[in-house]
């Protein structure tokens, strides 16, 4: 294994391992010339065939170009080693996923999110496939699939070290061995087929084994039985030991079951012929799902769970001093620098500049996933990927204090309209409330089995509601620095939450592609707001509560609240579209893509204005200051963006 801080070809820094194989490692490391992070994996050859072969494999990867494929960026050859420099991707793997969050993926409101990534995977299998030099993966299973921060599944660990492609050497080498071919593989039991198990050549008709016995895993949550044992009880005349998917979850529909089943298939002629054929017949099944079967829903408001103890609890932390942030009172509208129409500072020559004009820009290291000012404006919170979040001075752009405590990344942070705390929410399924005057930590709510992914409070203050991957929203009730659980509201996975202006509806964007709205004073589902094809990004009230808006894909959909009806739908943007902001005066909405920019749109008739901000990298996160005189933004670069609002 190498050592953090030893620096290869002079150029990549070694950060830490990620992996370790058989026959080699995955480390995590800096390229000192691009200043990115790349993954750098390393193979262990002393067969001069074999390292002809990885220097062969490493080009035709190097060509390769799928949204569901890490780039190859170089390769060399220092010392014993050989190393493949690829495309660094964040995030936790489905395998860690599957041992944290266990049955929780074998359920209704998992399974649309679960085909969509076959669909993905599906595409990209084609692709791979149908190369002028095919590539077989031979080695797709849940620890070598990860999301990206746009809930997109990319698989990892193509090629070389484990399941590779198959490389013919030149048949006049006179090192290459008898058969004039060599082969770099490797497999998992559970997830190979029979012929690779057998050491049999790959073709098209693995990788679909190979797939469908990893989707097996995530609708059941049950590790499939291998080929071998499947063929030696069948050889002798006795039942498949694999269990049929619908015996272990019904919710998963009959047709899906039997394609599946059928890619399963121990003899490779008895699968679905190319991944183009398997693609399209899955489209087929999903597409007579509707809304609510795709939900788990019976369409009728769902009935409210009785709390259970021990789902959310209140830990407070051990009396600690904590420095105070310099300038700062208690009071939420006493901040020095509060940003005001009237007042000088930043905001007092605003309207002189065009729209849009950037003010600063705010290193910070990290991929920023959630932004929000405080009440009077004069703060700024940002929740970064590296478990942590920052406090920033807006008056004078000083970083104030870093929050520490969450052992993954901060999905989401919020402030609270009055009191002067902050909630952060991680998929570490905590949700941690800070004192902003001083940044102390005052407690901890733990929910268990949800990795959270957005948090709202309601403007008058009383009512937190928590969602994530869980099977509901938690609502809890705040009194000052308290809160506690209230009641639980049955749902499917939750990605967004906001609150309406007049507190009496919460909406939430799940991943199956809907809207639900919830009445929080009597625990009632009031409306279902179908049509989007995947999973909602963002949602946000407008200020007169006139509409709602929910971004899904690469646009947003304006939907009329008193009748329920989608009245526009905005386009125009090239990439996900992750975060949406009204601005305070209901004038204007914002709109933040991958595609790097920021659209705004006149809500009196939801044009597009023609001016955009662009950023230099994918936008991840969006918030209007109180006065409406600056948005802040957050990028994946770890750049926050902080731009002047006129007009």
């Amino acid at each position: 294994m190498l050592e953090p801080g030893t620096i290869l070809q002079n150029r990549y820094e070694i950060i830490a391992p990620i992996g370790k194989g058989g026959m080699g490692s995955v480390y995590r490391a800096r390229d000192l010339r691009l200043r990115t992070d790349v993954a750098l994996k390393e193979t262990l050859f002393s067969d001069p065939a074999y390292r002809r072969a990885f220097q062969q494999e490493a080009q035709i990867l190097a060509r390769l170009r799928h949204q569901a494929l890490p780039r190859v960026l170089d390769h060399f050859s220092e010392g014993m080693g050989q190393f493949l420099v690829m495309e660094y991707i964040p995030g936790e793997d489905l395998g860690n996923q599957l041992a944290r969050l266990g049955a929780r993926f074998a359920t209704p409101q998992a399974m649309p999110t679960i085909l969509r990534w076959a669909d993905q995977l599906l595409d990209a299998l084609h692709y791979l496939h149908t190369r002028p030099v095919p590539v077989y993966h031979r080695d797709i299973k849940p620890k070598n699939l990860k999301l990206t921060a746009t809930y997109e599944i990319i698989l990892l660990d193509f090629g070389l070290a484990r399941g590779g492609v198959t490389v013919s050497l030149n048949p006049n080498d006179t090192t290459a061995s008898q058969d004039q071919a060599r082969k770099i593989y490797g497999f998992t039991p559970p997830y190979a087929p029979l012929e690779q198990m057998r050491d049999g050549e790959p073709d098209a008709r693995s990788d679909l084994y190979a797939l469908a016995a990893t989707i097996y895993h995530l609708l059941t949550a049950t590790m499939p039985v291998d080929a071998m044992s499947r063929m030696a009880k069948l050889a002798n005349g006795q039942p498949d030991p694999l269990r049929p998917i619908r015996d272990l979850a019904p919710h998963v529909p009959a047709g899906i079951a039997e394609l599946l089943q059928q890619a399963l298939h121990v003899t490779i002629d008895e699968r679905p012929k190319t991944a183009r054929e398997m693609r399209e017949a899955l489209q087929r099944l999903r597409g007579g799902l509707s809304p609510t079967t795709r939900a788990g829903s019976t369409g009728q408001p769902a009935s409210r769970p009785t709390p259970q103890a021990g789902v959310v609890s209140n830990e407070t932390p051990a009396s600690e001093p904590r420095p105070p942030v310099e300038g700062l009172s208690t009071s939420a509208t006493s901040y020095p620098g509060a940003i005001t129409p009237n007042v000088p500072g930043p905001s007092a020559e605003l309207t002189a500049k065009p729209i849009g004009t950037l003010l600063r820009m705010l290193t910070t290291g990290s991929p920023i996933r959630s932004l929000d000012f405080s009440p009077s404006g004069a703060l700024l919170a940002a929740g970064y990927d590296d478990h942590t979040a920052g406090l920033w001075r807006i008056a004078d752009f000083t970083h104030l204090a870093t929050l520490k405590g969450h052992t993954s990344g901060i999905r989401c942070l919020r402030f609270a309209p009055t009191g002067g705390t902050l909630a952060t929410a991680s998929d570490d399924e905590t949700v941690r409330l800070w004192q902003v005057a001083d940044s102390a930590f005052l407690r901890l709510l733990r929910v268990p089995g949800c990795p959270i992914e957005s948090v709202a409070f309601s403007p008058d203050g009383r009512y937190l509601a928590i969602g994530g991957w869980g099977s509901a929203i938690t609502l809890c009730e705040v009194e000052k620095d308290r809160i506690g659980i209230i009641n639980s509201l049955a749902s499917p996975f939750i990605h967004s939450l906001a609150f309406s202006p007049d507190n009496s509806l919460i909406a939430a964007g799940a991943y199956d592609g809907s809207v639900y709205l919830w009445q929080p004073e009597d625990d009632r589902l009031v409306g279902i707001l179908s049509g989007s094809t995947t999973f909602i990004n963002s949602v946000a009230f407008s200020p007169d509560g006139n509409w709602l808006v929910a971004s899904s894909g690469n646009q947003a959909r304006v939907w009329r609240l008193r009748d329920q009806k989608p009245i526009e739908s905005l386009g125009g943007h090239q990439g996900p579209v992750h975060a949406i902001a009204f601005s305070p005066d209901g004038r204007f909405l914002a709109t933040a893509s991958e595609d790097r920019l920021i659209r705004l749109w006149r809500t009196t008739d939801w044009t597009a204005l023609p001016t955009t901000l662009e950023h230099r990298a994918g936008v991840a996160s969006l918030a209007y200051s109180p006065n409406g005189s600056i948005i802040a933004s957050g990028a994946r670069d770890g750049r926050i963006y902080l731009w002047k609002i006129s007009g």
